[in-house]
């Protein structure tokens, strides 16, 4: 929303995370949602979608048919592979030590986000982006909180430099970071 230049009010959910009053609106409970009029978006990727469609202007997918594929399939690789192995991660938050096992799958993931970033469009900024740069965060701080080396492969370290350079992304995670340092903080004893 940064990106497409646009202006929001931002609510918490109605009774909370996860309640019956949010769930009557958002059948899986899930953040974030979007309201336009009275019809709610739930999902990331389909309110991507829904902007890039209603506001095409600047363009989250490039014109090249092929491109907007890798685009789409980053996106899902996010989604549905790396994004998990870090959820996974969160019940350790807070331990002197994650699990050796989710920690060799992320490793394993993340691997494979080096193969992915090297076939991602030339582009300054794509839908795959958006959830991307928030996972990518969310590891650094994990990893700080363990105390481990972070685990990113000079590709995935430039793209994340490049991301955070990006006006938009810049003040997204001026907002996101003081909120998760405080659900790391309120974690660790």
């Amino acid at each position: 929303m940064r990106f497409k230049r646009l202006t929001w009010d931002e609510l918490p959910p109605p009774g909370g995370y996860g309640s019956q009053t949010y769930r009557a609106l958002v059948p899986a409970g899930s953040l974030p949602a979007l309201q336009v009029g009275e019809q709610i978006i739930a999902d990331s990727e389909a309110i991507a979608e829904y902007l890039e469609e209603s506001v095409p202007l600047p363009p989250a997918l490039p014109t090249d048919i092929m491109q907007r594929a890798q685009v789409r399939a980053l996106g899902r690789f996010h989604d549905t592979k790396l994004e998990p192995c870090v959820r996974v991660l969160f019940s350790d938050i807070g331990k002197p030590h994650p699990n050796d096992s989710a920690l060799e799958q992320l490793q394993q993931r993340l691997g494979q986000l080096t193969r992915a970033l090297a076939l991602r469009p030339n582009i300054q900024f794509c839908l795959a982006d958006c959830g991307l740069i928030v996972t990518l965060e969310w590891i650094t701080v994990m990893y700080e909180s363990w105390e481990l080396p972070l685990p990113f492969k000079r590709i995935i370290t430039d793209y994340k430099q490049t991301m955070e350079e990006l006006p938009w992304v810049a003040m997204e995670l001026d907002t996101y970071r003081p909120l998760l340092a405080q659900w790391i903080q309120d974690k660790n004893p």
